[in-house]
């Protein structure tokens, strides 16, 4: 069996990121019972996806995520750790007597690590444990507690530490193993790659479009200075004042943080909102866009993945973006699929020639480099890669899924 845990995020927050990677579990083991245990109104949001759904081998159970440091996963705190421990207990217990399990954080906070490593060895049954990690993979080169204890159970002491069951680590791009195979060469041997997959359930929307004017070029994610929203600002006030509102239009796909300037300034199409926006409202806007524009900086996307990049394939949204290791992962494997851009001056150069130029040609050869690095993200696809880790990171413990069609597997493991 394959306990999945989210004790992290409610509501909205990842579910479609979970979706697909649960897809993709539930896939890869079709024999093997699924079940996701998290908050009632994380389990809400999937149950959205028809896809997920009508996955017989998948099981939703709720169950009490704690509402300390939400948010704030390098936190370590005993009474978080508690009710992690507890919800791995519980749902470890629910299973009959004697069946192995894989337990899997689909996220973690600086302690689930230990929780779920500890409630899986009291459980006294063949276990192994799978954590995987999105942005706060970055806790572990960060700010670290000075009291010891604390230390001892942060996110690079999980990372670093022996674990009483067998313990592997799953990053959601190459680029990102490299990069905390640099920082922390220990974790190397023991971190397993899955790239992050499509969002399944917006294939049907997604059809691409033909470029038009007025170009529109939108900013995908929450606007904070970490993620580049004073750097799309400025540029579309400059491209603006140059070509105007008839030739080139700037889209938020997103929400502003609470302590933002929300003031209007003309400048976007929507006005800037602290409310997230429904999934509705979000996929509205990304189908109206023509570019994605993601001013990356060096630091925080060298261990995390983006969604906003995960977006731009599924919508078949050429980019206008920064140099930095994940992008230029992106497209080394990927081909033409928008623009790389050195720095910021770069990028608005970038623009310029999109809004002036007009290459309607070199759009829809971007599109369709798109449309086939989509097909490599499909949840049916990573299923084969996700299904030869798990057997190959924990020989023997699950029961041997079917042959899946030599297409499903990536050549790189076939």
């Amino acid at each position: 069996m394959i306990l999945v845990f989210e004790m992290t995020w409610t509501g909205l927050t990842h579910a479609p990121g979970n979706s697909a990677t649960v897809q993709i579990i539930a896939r890869a083991f079709p024999d093997e019972a699924v079940r996701v245990h998290a908050d009632a109104t994380h389990l809400a949001e999937l149950r959205r996806d028809a896809a997920l759904m009508a996955l017989p081998n998948v099981a939703l159970v709720p169950i009490e995520v704690s509402p300390l440091w939400r948010g704030r996963t390098h936190i370590v705190s005993f009474r978080r750790l508690a009710q992690e421990f507890r919800s791995v207990r519980a749902g470890l217990a629910a299973v009959p007597g004697g069946e192995p399990c894989l337990v899997f954080l689909i996220s973690t906070t600086a302690t689930g690590t230990f929780a779920a490593a500890w409630a899986a060895r009291l459980a006294g049954r063949g276990t192994a444990l799978q954590v995987g990690f999105h942005g706060n993979l970055n806790d572990a080169t960060g700010w670290r507690p000075r009291n010891p204890l604390r230390r001892a159970l942060d996110t690079r002491s999980a990372i670093e530490a022996r674990h009483p069951v067998p313990t592997r680590f799953l990053v959601l791009e190459e680029a990102i193993r490299t990069a905390l195979a640099a920082r922390i060469p220990a974790a190397a041997e023991r971190t397993d790659v899955v790239p992050l997959p499509i969002n399944t359930a917006e294939l049907a929307a997604a059809t691409g479009s033909a470029l038009g004017t007025p170009v529109r070029i939108g900013f995908v994610g929450l606007g904070t200075a970490a993620k580049g929203i004073d750097t799309f600002l400025a540029v579309a006030g400059r491209l603006r004042a140059r070509w105007g509102a008839e030739r080139v239009e700037f889209i938020h796909v997103g929400r502003m943080p609470a302590e933002a300037d929300l003031t209007d300034h003309g400048l976007l199409a929507h006005p800037p909102s602290a409310d997230q926006l429904t999934r509705a409202e979000f996929e509205a806007r990304l189908a109206s866009l023509h570019y994605v524009f993601l001013p990356f900086r060096t630091g925080y996307y060298d261990l995390s993945a983006s969604g906003a990049l995960i977006d731009a394939l599924t919508w078949l949204k050429p980019l206008v973006t920064s140099r930095v290791p994940l992008t230029e992962q992106f497209f080394a494997e990927y081909g033409d699929i928008g623009t790389l851009c050195e720095d910021a001056a770069g990028l608005e150069a970038a623009l310029e020639t999109i809004v002036s130029a007009m290459d309607t040609a070199r759009y829809a050869t971007q599109v369709a480099a798109l449309r086939a690095a989509r097909e490599k993200r499909r949840v049916e696809v990573l299923a084969g890669r996700y299904r030869v880790l798990i057997e190959n990171g924990f020989p023997g413990l699950l029961r041997p899924a079917p042959a899946l069609p030599l297409a499903a597997v990536p050549a790189a493991l076939g």
